[in-house]
């Protein structure tokens, strides 16, 4: 009986005092504390014969394993600093390219390749301004001889004495005095001055629909902002400003916090990575939809390029229309229902173009960007798809979007 006192003692302190020792969580605290609970077990199995041979086994490992922990620790340790976070960007900068390279840069950011003036690159200028002398769009001015009337419009009675909706792009930032800075200022802030003809329906030219194109979804940076305008210049065949004249115009209209955004590069152009489960609220704001699209209950309300998204009213109509019944009967487009309708039209926008949105190509094409259909899953395609299919006419209505009954297809405010 005494015995067996003396063991229950002997245990309970000897495990209390190896967890002690254990406690600073050190390494010399863990080897010695291997060494302690080989001993222990080895008492232990001195204690028990009949468990002697397997407690004495378990014991002389666990020793060596100490003895190997111990040496380890012995040795002189090197630990190695750090390494530096990455730089930003090897790249050239705008200051050091050549204007033509910066040029040939600007127009791929505009059409997405060089020499074809056609196509549509990260700055989506095409969707709304031609670039073809004798062009004309609906939605913004051509853009040719911009560079030209840049410089005569800073001097005209209607840039100096502005009635537009806002006069400058942040409080005393100023207005553009050349043409320089008036191109700059006309990229940050659109709304700055609208040209006739050009401002959203009913705002009599005192606002405008275009998006601030340092800011998502566009996002350019300062450098890519350089390298277009560098493009528009160069094009025109007259004197182009050098690039730090440029990057001085937009340092001067961006935002100081949002400058110092732009100077980080692509970097701060990640997409958030919870976008999958993300509300469809927030999906439409960072898939750019916003920018084309007019989306009652959100905060998609400017966009011209895209038919008005009402799904719950005009999604049915798309499918029992005669032009789209073609297509599903030539193979083109395959939806039956009015879901599959809505998450066809993102995923694969050439199988069906609302009437009068089409891009004038052969064969049309739609404006719309492809590739959602790899960004979203399938889940985010069908709650996005849902919570369009839960916006009728009486939601545009109410938004002031709808003057009256939804078009019928073809009409300008169709959805799509």
């Amino acid at each position: 009986m005494k015995q067996q006192l003396w063991f229950g003692v002997g245990t309970i302190a000897g495990i209390g005092f190896i967890a002690w020792v254990v406690e600073g969580h050190g390494p010399w605290n863990l080897a010695i504390g291997l060494l302690l609970s080989a001993l222990l077990l080895m008492w232990f199995g001195y204690m028990i014969p009949r468990a002697r041979m397997v407690l004495v086994n378990a014991g002389f490992f666990i020793l060596l394993s100490g003895v190997f922990s111990s040496y380890a620790n012995w040795i002189p340790q090197v630990e190695g600093p750090a390494p530096p976070p990455p730089e930003p960007s090897n790249g050239p900068t705008p200051e050091s390219m050549p204007v033509e390279k910066l040029a040939e840069w600007g127009e791929q950011l505009v059409f997405g390749n060089v020499g074809t003036l056609s196509g549509q690159g990260k700055g989506q200028c095409p969707l709304c301004h031609a670039f073809v002398a004798g062009a004309v769009s609906e939605r913004a001015p051509n853009l040719i001889g911009i560079a030209t009337r840049a410089a005569q419009r800073v001097n005209e009675p209607r840039y100096l004495h502005p009635d537009s909706i806002q006069t400058e792009s942040f409080e005393g930032s100023g207005r553009a005095a050349t043409a320089v800075e008036y191109i700059a200022e006309s990229h940050v802030c659109p709304s700055c001055y609208v040209a006739e003809s050009y401002g959203v329906k009913g705002t009599n030219d005192r606002e405008s629909p275009m998006a601030a194109i340092h800011k998502p979804p566009i996002g350019l940076t300062i450098d890519e902002q350089i390298a277009v305008d560098t493009f528009l210049f160069l094009r025109e065949g007259g004197v182009v400003p050098p690039a730090h004249e440029i990057r001085a115009a937009y340092e001067r209209f961006i935002p100081p916090m949002e400058r110092e955004q732009s100077k980080q590069g692509e970097r701060r152009l990640v997409v958030e990575p919870a976008l999958q489960t993300d509300t469809p609220q927030n999906m439409i704001m960072k898939l750019g939809c916003v920018v084309c699209h007019k989306i009652p209950t959100t905060d998609a309300r400017v966009g011209v390029i895209g038919p008005l998204l009402i799904e719950k009213t005009n999604a049915t109509k798309r499918l029992a229309s005669p032009e789209y019944r073609a297509l599903v009967k030539s193979g083109t487009a395959h939806a039956s229902t009015p879901k599959e309708y809505v998450i066809e039209s993102i995923v694969n926008p050439n199988a069906f173009i609302v009437p009068g949105f089409a891009l004038a190509t052969t064969p049309p094409s739609s404006p719309m960007p492809h590739g959602f259909g790899v960004k979203l899953t399938y889940d985010a395609l069908e709650r996005l798809a849902e919570f369009l299919l839960s916006i009728d006419e009486a939601d545009a209505i109410k938004a002031g979007m709808l003057d009256g009954p939804a078009s019928r297809p073809g009409g300008r405010n169709a959805s799509g």
